[in-house]
């Protein structure tokens, strides 16, 4: 086998990709998009949908609305023609050490990501500050907490409008 062989292997498993009918591998990146069936956003939030630098959590820290419920705050910034985009936090003096930093920025994703379909598709940056109380909140406080911030927001529809 050549080394051009070999790094071009490398580089494909490195990709996400799909078999074919014929079982190979097919080198297209799979991308999530529309249901083709419905037409709305999947509730896959990929990299795309999230905030992954520091200027653009701060952007929304300084320049953002702040919605503040018992388990976490809600922080937004309208941004006019771009995707809706999402981050969480969870610092170490609000929350705790890391298995509890983790575990709350855990159940808040999950939390949006089963409701991402209703949220917003463009216009918004929003940052999730969870607290310690977030730890030890039931899931349905949560989700009802996380569903009554998006909805002060304006960010997300309400649960009849689905459809």
């Amino acid at each position: 086998m050549r080394l051009e062989s070999i790094a071009v292997t490398a580089d494909l498993a490195r990709l996400p990709h799909t078999r074919s009918a014929a079982g190979l591998l097919d080198a297209s990146p799979v991308v999530p998009g529309p249901d083709p069936m419905t037409g709305r956003h999947s509730e896959c939030l990929g990299r795309e949908r999230k905030l992954l630098n520091s200027r653009e959590f701060i952007a929304v820290q300084t320049g953002g609305t702040l919605f503040r419920g018992r388990c976490m705050l809600l922080i937004v910034l309208p941004r006019p023609g771009e995707l809706t985009r999402v981050g969480f936090i969870a610092s170490k003096r609000g929350v705790g050490g890391a298995v509890q930093r983790n575990r709350a920025r855990r159940r808040l994703r999950e939390i949006l990501r089963r409701r991402w379909t209703r949220v917003a598709d463009q216009g918004w940056w929003m940052v999730f500050i969870a607290s310690r109380a977030a730890l030890d909140a039931s899931h349905e406080k949560l989700a009802t907490e996380v569903e009554s911030l998006l909805a002060d927001a304006g960010i997300m529809a309400a649960a009849g409008a689905e459809g």
